[in-house]
């Protein structure tokens, strides 16, 4: 038996013309082209390397507490945790190479921390606090290498929140993680993004 090739078109498994496949494959390349991400490099081209100078611990431990604050927390060694969260989220993020010469960065940062502190945010009918804000500020300055200021933050926070109550509770140590994580991506997305 011999097989000969057909005559006939290949059917189209779309369902309809050719030309309805073209339409669906150009609507989908402008959504696609529409949804905003792109590779480009915010930052200017001359700044590849950054310096993070160690935080400065200015947090006054000693004052009462109010009723902003509730409790003013102390964490032995605060400012070094921050400054190597910082360097961990800007190694993450890739923008800027991480250098431990500063005579070798574009750009160079220095940070003081001002307050650290917990705040009730919801209380059980028996008073009992069910969940807790913490909040870390800081002051920051973004200098070039030739020391022109490129921005100052008197006042730059961080915080999260944690229950301290109920099958859904954490420890305060774990939300003071999740807290350096937040403030530091935020100083890297203050940095890289705001150009």
């Amino acid at each position: 038996m011999t097989v000969r090739p057909s005559t006939e078109p290949a059917p189209d498994l779309i369902g309809g013309s050719g030309r309805t496949a073209t339409v669906a494959v150009v609507c989908f390349l402008a959504v696609v082209a529409g949804c905003g991400y792109s590779t480009t490099r915010l930052l200017p081209s001359n700044y590849r390397a950054i310096y993070i100078e160690p935080f400065r611990n200015g947090i006054q431990f000693t004052k009462e507490p109010d009723e902003r604050t509730g409790l003013t927390t102390t964490l032995p060694a605060l400012e070094e945790t921050v400054t190597r969260e910082l360097i961990s989220q800007f190694l993450i993020d890739g923008n800027l190479r991480v250098t431990t010469k500063r005579e070798e960065a574009d750009l160079i940062l220095d940070g003081k921390l001002l307050d650290f502190f917990r705040q009730a945010l919801k209380r059980l009918p028996d008073n009992t606090v069910e969940e807790y804000r913490l909040n870390l500020v800081a002051s920051l300055n973004l200098r070039d290498r030739s020391g022109k200021l490129i921005f100052s933050e008197p006042s730059f926070i961080g915080d999260t929140t944690y229950l301290a109550a109920g099958s859904s509770a954490v420890s305060e140590s774990s939300a003071v993680t999740k807290l350096m994580t937040d403030f530091s991506k935020r100083v890297v997305e203050r940095i890289i993004e705001d150009w």
